[in-house]
């Protein structure tokens, strides 16, 4: 005589089969979130890690000027778009900026407004003939402001009389770039240097 199996058995069995269904789909829902995450990180990431490349190409271009200078330069010297070959310092006064709270916290760089031309250069590489075309979702500007150094406390690395109004000795200019992504995630990358530059009147 063969055994049927009764009704309740097989509702017996169908409930365990939607309950493994349930959690067969929860595990995967779970699985695919952690992978989207995982991919929003590791897309994060490099997209961080090229901002911070093209912030320090920004940097080297701020640096290099320096190099075209044989004299100091008077804040608000260069900020122009014209300009393919020297720095950028930047006129903190006429911006209604303080330079101790720049100096303290770097960070308040970024929010002086990338568009305003007194104040951010765009990046065009070491060719000035042949400037660099940048990817159209992302910007590079940079620019320099000068450190003091120490003559409101009559302290003074230059201490011979008339060097600084001259323009002879040793000056230290902190040189700023910024990085930023246009489209998509909105990063950016703030770099900051030091630079030395002596000038002589030989």
């Amino acid at each position: 005589m063969i055994k049927t199996p009764s009704s309740k058995q097989q509702g017996a069995t169908l409930i365990v089969a939607l309950i493994m269904l349930l959690i067969i789909t929860i595990l995967a829902v779970g699985s695919m979130r952690e992978v989207t995450l995982e991919s929003r990180i590791t897309a994060n990431t490099i997209e961080q890690k090229r901002l911070l490349n093209l912030a320090d190409s920004g940097l080297r271009e701020a640096e290099r000027r320096f190099n075209n200078t044989f004299t100091a330069q008077e804040p608000g010297e260069g900020c122009e778009l014209t300009n393919k070959k020297y720095p950028c310092l930047v006129n903190l006064a006429a911006l209604g900026l303080d330079i101790n709270v720049l100096h303290a916290d770097p960070r308040e760089f970024d929010k002086i407004d990338p568009s305003d031309a007194r104040a951010w250069m765009p990046y065009i590489g070491s060719d000035i003939d042949n400037p660099t075309t940048l990817d159209p979702t992302r910007t590079i500007t940079w620019n320099s402001v000068p450190i003091p150094s120490g003559e409101q406390n009559n302290e003074a690395l230059n201490p011979e009389y008339g060097n600084l109004m001259r323009g002879e000795g040793t000056f230290f200019y902190a040189t700023n770039s910024r990085a930023q992504a246009t489209t998509g995630t909105e990063g950016s990358a703030l770099l900051q240097s030091t630079v030395a530059r002596v000038y002589t009147s030989n």
